[in-house]
């Protein structure tokens, strides 16, 4: 440095000093850091591993560091390399695979030349694998291991005898971890585990496998009826995702399945739906990846006897009992269609098979005329038997409440449920007094001083809880009415702002919330909005009565200004055997809970059998021309004689 020193206070003293100044600092500073260059790393390092490198130089970007042999040339080309990036210090340089002595190298990109080296010996680490002497083909094996543990360095499985650079037929990464998971090839025989590097694919250890064949075996019924579903026993590898799979008679392997099901965690019987399409078919076990046949079984697919019993003669717009001869799948389907309407044609009403239930419940159209009932499966609508039937024109009958004061009803039959709508628009005003207060306030009167003592009641409420949500909660779960705790649940609701509108999930939960009550079962639906949650009312309402529940939900609108959502309450409660009611004041609310409430009723032909049922102020029912009696349900019925009904008239009357 000294000398350097010197040198520059030369240069200072002479013309254009600056620039030679420049040129000499550049020079000799150069020169000063290539004699200052060197490698700091370990003297010795295990195959494959990366080794950090910490280096002084002059630290070019793109300068780098490598390994190679000793014996080769300056300008031959590393092993394996680490760039020198944004002044990196030290950098990582991955090891080779063999075993021997190395040399790091300094590569200055600018000069073109190595600055230093610096020897590294790369030794072997002792290598094991330990697995099963044998297994079954397809089957999951672990393998444990000892080794480098170096990224990406695998486990695989060869043929025994294959050469080391042949193809594997199933590999594991090591990853650092132990074991691993590898899943064999369904192919028995001698094979060979061995432990591989990354980089020159050396195998580092091996042990032989035995992949032992499967016997297969499966039990099922020789001969079952279309579109049934039987159960299959099985024997096997029992695979993940191995398949017990049905198949005509004679096809082809790799053939696609008439049906198939896979084995998920070991099930077993495995239950299958066999198609509606009668022949002799063959059960098969295959396996999961090369879809190899490991049993197989034959079962012939029968036809099946199948036949409808149902009155040659009904009336329009009145259910009835359809008893049915048939498979009797779930989702198999009692359809009625006008006389000659094609078997892909829309059905005028449909009856759902569940369960078996026999007979199913049919609500006839309300159009008159020649009809077909046919039975159709479920998977591809084969219709299986018909019946012709007439359905008549009916009357209507029409029970109101007339009077003011005691609603009429009855003790212990029965159970009443209200869902009241407190989401955010039930904080508007009518007449200066929030909506949520009127109605808090009517149903206050219900529960203290209209509802009978012993009726079964249930309040569900929404947009109460949480502002943005959807959330229902059953607020008064369903039981005999308890006045005071009752109305103190009642006054704790209040509407909150942003809350949503969730009629369709609400009404969902009316068979959860009234599971408990026998007898007829009355739902009134209390809302100023339209549905927020993207739910569909009218599709709830539907099921809940095609499942065959004695309910009928009525909905009353509060302060309802849109005629297209009033027309759909309208439409909604018809379809739930209920009515709508169109409220603007706490009277007028009132009014329409005592209509719904005043209590079911029934219909007695002459013989005193029982031909029709409803809910005073409820929807109409249809019935055959006649004369009949109407009684209020209970311990004092009040009744009503000689109410005749005509073909296509309403008949009204009123308690």
């Amino acid at each position: 440095m000294r000398r350097l020193h010197s040198k520059l206070g030369y240069f200072l003293g002479r013309p254009g000093a600056s620039l030679r100044l420049l040129v000499a600092c550049s020079a000799l500073t150069g020169a000063a850091l290539a004699q200052e260059a060197a490698l700091d790393a370990a003297d010795q390092a295990t195959i494959g591993s990366a080794v950090d490198v910490r280096w002084t130089g002059p630290g070019n970007q793109y300068d780098s560091v490598y390994v190679i042999l000793p014996s080769a040339g300056d300008d031959a080309k590393g092993i394996n390399s680490g760039s020198i990036t944004s002044g990196k210090n030290p950098v990582r340089v991955v090891m080779p695979d063999d075993p021997g002595e190395y040399e790091l190298r300094y590569w200055d990109r600018k000069a073109g030349k190595i600055l230093v080296r610096r020897p590294i010996r790369v030794v072997d680490v002792p290598t094991e694998i330990a697995a099963p002497d044998a297994a079954q083909m397809g089957a999951k094996i672990e393998i444990g291991w000892q080794g480098p543990g170096n990224s990406y360095e695998f486990i695989g499985l060869y043929e025994s005898g294959a050469a080391d650079d042949a193809k594997s037929l199933a590999a594991a990464t090591v990853l650092g971890r132990s074991p691993i998971v590898m899943h064999l090839p369904e192919t028995p025989g001698q094979f060979e585990l061995r432990y591989v590097t990354r980089q020159s694919k050396r195998v580092l250890a091996r042990r032989p496998l035995v992949i032992e064949g499967v016997e297969a075996t499966l039990e099922a019924p020789d001969t079952a009826d279309v579109g049934s579903t039987i159960e299959i026993h099985w024997t096997g590898p029992g695979n993940q995702y191995d398949q017990l799979a049905l198949y005509p008679a004679g096809a082809e392997e790799g053939a696609k399945p008439a049906r198939s099901e896979g084995i998920v965690s070991k099930r077993n019987p495995v239950p299958m739906r066999l198609p509606e399409q009668a022949g002799a078919y063959e059960l098969r076990y295959v396996t999961r990846k090369n879809g190899i046949v490991l049993a197989t079984r034959p079962i012939a697919v029968g036809g099946v006897d199948a036949a409808l019993d149902a009155p040659e003669r009904a009336t329009a717009g009145t259910p009835i009992d359809v008893g049915w001869t048939g498979p009797g799948n779930d989702y198999d389907l009692i359809a009625l269609y006008p006389e000659g309407a094609e078997d892909g044609a829309k059905a005028a009403a449909t009856a759902t098979i569940l369960s078996a239930k026999n007979p199913v419940l049919l609500n006839l159209p309300d159009e008159a005329g020649p009809y077909e009932l046919r039975y159709r499966t479920a998977q591809q609508g084969t219709v299986l038997a018909r019946r012709a039937i007439t359905v008549e024109p009916g009357g209507r009958l029409a029970v109101v409440f007339e009077r003011d004061g005691e609603i009429v009803q009855t003790s212990g039959d029965g159970a009443v449920e209200i869902i009241l709508d407190a989401s955010g628009s039930m904080l508007q005003r009518e007449d200066g007094t929030r909506r949520i207060e009127i109605a808090r306030g009517v149903l206050d009167e219900l529960v203290r001083d209209q509802l009978d003592d012993q009726r079964l009641f249930a309040l569900r409420v929404f947009g109460h809880k949480e502002a943005g949500s959807c959330r229902t909660d059953i607020e008064i779960p369903l039981g005999p009415l308890d006045r005071d705790a009752a109305a103190t649940r009642i006054a704790s609701v209040n509407a909150m702002n942003l809350a949503k509108t969730p009629i369709a999930d609400s009404l969902a939960k009316v068979p959860t919330d009234l599971a408990g009550a026998d007898g007829p079962k009355t739902v009134i639906l209390i809302t100023d909005g339209e549905e927020t949650c993207e739910g569909d009312p009218a599709a709830v309402i539907r099921d809940l009565r095609a499942r065959g529940l004695d309910v009928q939900v009525s909905i009353v609108g509060f302060a309802i200004d849109d005629p297209e959502l009033k027309e759909d309450f309208q439409s909604w409660a018809e379809l739930g055997g209920g009515q709508y009611f169109d409220a603007r004041s706490a009277n007028e609310l009132t009014r329409s809970l005592r209509t719904v409430i005043s209590g079911p009723f029934r219909v007695l032909d002459a013989a005193g059998k029982v031909v029709g049922k409803g809910v005073i102020g409820g929807a109409e029912i249809v019935l055959p021309a006649g004369t009949y009696k109407v009684e209020t349900v209970g311990g004092s019925p009040q009744i009503i004689d000689d109410v005749v009904i005509k073909p296509d008239e309403l008949t009204k009357v009123a308690f």
